[in-house]
């Protein structure tokens, strides 16, 4: 965040001018300390302000505003109960669907539950008369929280004007010093000098795209040749969305990245833009700055990829577009330029008969060079754990994939499983189908998931998780027991929390790293199995592990295969792989007019 005598009055005025760039006018102030710096910031922006020294009759003055100009006015008010007094106001602004933006200064977290002056529980605290609410974190000196701000400004606005309209409620945390006395009597006698920075443009919709959205997304991603399509997970729910999706990066001539739960890294769709490996080239350092894009389009949620975010954050493209539907705001880096609200194989069909009949000569030779680059480490990759003969994360993934083949369906346990799928196993045309419980990406309740979706399928389904994991659920294997759903449960069994032999953790003394993170538990999966009468197989070698995969496609069951892994090896194969896979791609001659050739980093 730019540099400011006082962190409160710094991410306020970027909030401030957010909200005034996204249509918020008037302001009705009941008069407090703990909100001083957001009080100053709205009337600096340019806000006019009404005071109103009582927050019930505030509220409904504010309620009026809204209710005649159908703007949000923003309500502020200081902490403890004169933020209880707006809920009566906020009430009839939900039932009448009257836009408001109701802003509640707070004490920080350290000063919540412990009798401080002026506080009580104002998360949440008006319910589900709101259609939005959120804490904000507390501003600090030496935290850059102005991409945040300023989303935050523009999300409550478009959250509280979007249908059903209504309150949102954001919450504001401020920690003393309060404010900078000096800074704002010169502020103050000078007002509305700053202007305010570019919003994300939101286009409300329903289905299908506005003819104003198309036509303004067209326009700008046609003269970017060096963008992206980012499928995360979710992005295609169907084939003919898939379609849809890949023929926009053939006619924009644009690399497609496509998560492993996107729903297009398998399938019989066109597959000339797809690229699989963008992890690998991450994580390797193969890609460095000549290969950020200067437009991004996104569709689904976050990717699995931990490298990728950092990636794109890197890039700061000046075009971010992101696709969500109304209510989610997948943009954690608050990067977004566009925000669209629209079904994606709507938009993704009109953008491609908006766009040139035929992507530039640029942006040919950009996305040669990625899907040249991408390709070659992936064929490296494949290469290397065709040979490979230690049973780690990614071969266990790459065979039980493989061996299951087109029409069914791999369900991946969060953790350690689904970002080997990520690294290690490249698209295909088969259709195979890819489960993951990545709402929340926890590690519990992957089991009952998976025996779920094997209850109701027509097709085999197999479950791929980790040992923690697995233990976690053992709840599950009475399902197992009773109903006898036909599903293959690979266990990947790194005694204990292999994900954080990749963490910085790993770096701690051997016993502290046991202690807290390896967690080594030393239990035999096969006694669990075998209370629930399913079929037990250990298998310490891939030979092992194929065959058990092939004995369960010729009669499924449930089975459980335990697939033991040693955490320092793995992690030791893992980087070697990659670093090889990387230096595969950089000896990959990028298409003439493509960025630089990618660097590989040494293991």
């Amino acid at each position: 965040m730019t540099a400011e005598p006082n962190a409160n009055a710094g991410a306020m005025r970027v909030f401030a001018r957010a909200l005034r760039a996204a249509g918020v006018r008037e302001v009705c102030i009941s008069p407090g300390s703990r909100s001083t710096a957001t009080a100053l910031a709205v009337v600096q922006a340019g806000l006019r302000p009404w005071v109103v020294t009582d927050e019930r009759t505030a509220g409904f003055f504010a309620l009026g505003i809204g209710r005649a100009s159908g703007c949000p006015a923003a309500l502020l008010c200081t902490s403890g109960t004169a933020a209880a007094n707006y809920l009566p106001a906020v009430v009839e602004a939900s039932m009448a669907e009257v836009p408001l933006v109701v802003l509640t200064a707070d004490r920080p977290p350290e000063l919540r539950d412990c009798h401080a002056a002026q506080t009580i529980d104002q998360v949440r605290l008006y319910g589900t008369h709101a259609r939005w609410s959120v804490d904000a974190p507390a501003p600090g000196a030496g935290v850059d929280l102005e991409a945040y701000f300023r989303t935050l400004a523009q999300r409550a606005v478009a959250v509280a004007t979007e249908a059903p309209r209504g309150p949102v409620h954001v919450n504001l945390p401020m920690r003393e010093p309060l404010l900078d006395v000096a800074d704002e009597r010169g502020r103050c006698a000078t007002p509305h000098g700053e202007g305010a920075e570019p919003l994300p443009r939101v286009y409300a919709a329903s289905g299908a795209p506005s003819s104003e959205a198309v036509a303004h997304l067209a326009a700008a991603l046609a003269v970017r040749p060096r963008g992206v399509v980012v499928c995360g997970p979710g992005a295609a729910r169907d084939g003919a969305t898939a379609a849809a999706l890949a023929r926009l990066a053939e006619r924009l001539g644009w690399p497609l990245l496509a998560d492993p739960l996107s729903g297009l890294r398998f399938g019989p769709h066109d597959r000339a833009s797809i690229v699989d490996a963008y992890d690998v080239l991450l994580q390797g350092g193969a890609l460095d700055a000549a290969w950020h894009p200067e437009a991004v389009l996104q569709f689904g949620t976050p990717a699995v990829s931990a490298a990728l975010p950092r990636f794109l954050a890197a890039a700061r493209a000046p075009h971010y577009v992101v696709v969500a539907p109304p209510g989610r705001w997948p943009d954690p880096l608050c990067a977004a330029t566009d925000l669209v609200r629209a079904d994606p194989r709507a938009l993704a069909e009109a953008l491609a008969a908006a766009v040139p009949a035929a992507p530039s000569e640029a942006a040919r030779a950009w996305r040669a060079a990625w899907c040249a680059t991408a390709g070659a480490a992936r064929a490296a990759l494949d290469g290397l754990l065709a040979r490979e003969t230690t049973l780690f994360e990614g071969v266990i993934a790459a065979d039980v994939a493989r061996a299951l083949g087109d029409g069914a369906t791999l369900h991946v346990g969060n953790s350690l499983p689904v970002r080997a799928l990520d690294t290690f196993v490249g698209g295909a045309s088969a259709a195979l189908r890819i489960d993951c419980n990545r709402g929340a990406n926890g590690i519990d309740g992957v089991v009952a998931t998976a025996l779920g979706t094997a209850a109701l399928a027509e097709r085999p389904t197999a479950l791929v998780v980790g040992d923690l994991s697995f233990l976690h659920d053992l709840g599950a294997l009475q399902v197992a027991a009773r109903h006898r759903v036909p599903l293959l449960v690979v266990v990947v069994n790194n005694d204990g929390g292999g994900i954080f032999s990749f963490l910085p953790q790993a770096g701690l003394d051997a016993d502290t790293f046991e202690t807290l993170f390896g967690t080594p538990h030393g239990l035999d999966l096969g006694g669990a199995v075998a209370m629930c009468g399913g079929a037990y197989v250990r298998a310490t070698n891939r030979v092992a592990l194929g065959a058990a995969v092939d004995a369960w496609r010729a009669a499924p069951t449930f089975a459980v295969v335990e697939a033991p892994v040693e955490r320092a090896a793995s992690r030791a194969l893992h980087a070697r792989l990659v670093a090889e896979a990387c230096r595969a791609a950089g000896r990959a001659t990028p298409a003439a007019g493509g960025p630089a050739r990618p660097r590989a980093r040494e293991p």
